[in-house]
């Protein structure tokens, strides 16, 4: 292998996106009598093989305040927007963080498994849907539905490695970014060394490197933030080189 993969096939992308809602269906066995017998076998699997991010995070958290960290809490957003959006939100999101002290005018948590995460009771993001607070979108980030140059903040963390096809979501996430608008992209950084001594990881078909990000996001975009984390630095330093840290503001 010579290349990064970043793009896969519809099924591999399928392949992972089971994997996904097998792994947080572990986490919230609420509604048993909803999962099939091969889906039952398969989040058994899952809690044997769990990917590069072996390390576990709290309940009710998928690292979002670890990368709240990384980002300084966010201190350099502004204070309130009119319309955000995340992207590939998961079952927690980040924008629970993001937001806090901050307003918006319109949210929407965007995610191909947001119906089965919305059956998570009692979380941020169901609780904020129940109340008409946020707004939910089901599209692959591919396949984006929304106009250009119409959010005032997008936010695309720990996404990119999930995704079919890692450019066309770069793209998208850049083309509904309004100018003067905040891109927020926060990634773990992959060479090919790392997927040479890994191998296959069913939940993270696509790996990426900053050069590849640079390429797509530094033309676009003045630097409000940018950090790209040593390898000791990041969540799994046996499975990514760095960390993707970046906060653009449109040009």
């Amino acid at each position: 292998m010579d290349k990064l993969p970043l793009c896969v096939s519809r099924e591999r992308w399928q392949q992972a996106q089971e994997w996904e809602g097998a792994y947080w269906r572990a986490q919230h066995p609420a509604r048993p009598d909803r999962v099939s017998s091969s889906l039952q076998k398969l989040t058994a699997k899952v809690l044997g093989k769990q990917g590069p991010e072996t390390e576990q995070p709290s309940a009710g958290d998928d690292w979002n305040h670890w990368w709240a960290e990384q980002f300084e809490q966010y201190q350099c957003l502004p204070s309130t927007f009119e319309n955000v959006i995340e992207v590939g939100a998961g079952p927690y999101t980040n924008v629970r963080v993001i937001l806090e002290g901050r307003q918006a005018s319109h949210l929407i948590c965007s995610d191909p498994l947001i119906r089965e995460y919305l059956r998570f009771k009692g979380q941020w993001l169901e609780r904020m849907w129940q109340a008409g607070a946020v707004y939910v979108d089901d599209h692959p980030l591919e396949d984006c539905p929304f106009a250009s140059d119409y959010f005032d903040l997008v936010v695309v963390i720990n996404v990119l490695d999930h995704c079919r096809d890692s450019l066309a979501c770069i793209r998208q996430a850049t083309r509904i970014t309004k100018p003067g608008g905040y891109l927020v992209i926060g990634q773990d950084l992959t060479n090919i060394d790392d997927v040479q001594r890994i191998g296959d990881d069913i939940g993270h078909p696509i790996r990426i490197d900053h050069d590849t990000l640079d390429k797509e996001l530094l033309n676009g975009f003045r630097k409000v933030r940018y950090k790209i984390l040593s390898r000791a630095e990041g969540r799994n330093p046996s499975a990514h080189y760095g960390t993707y840290v970046f906060i653009g503001q449109k040009h």
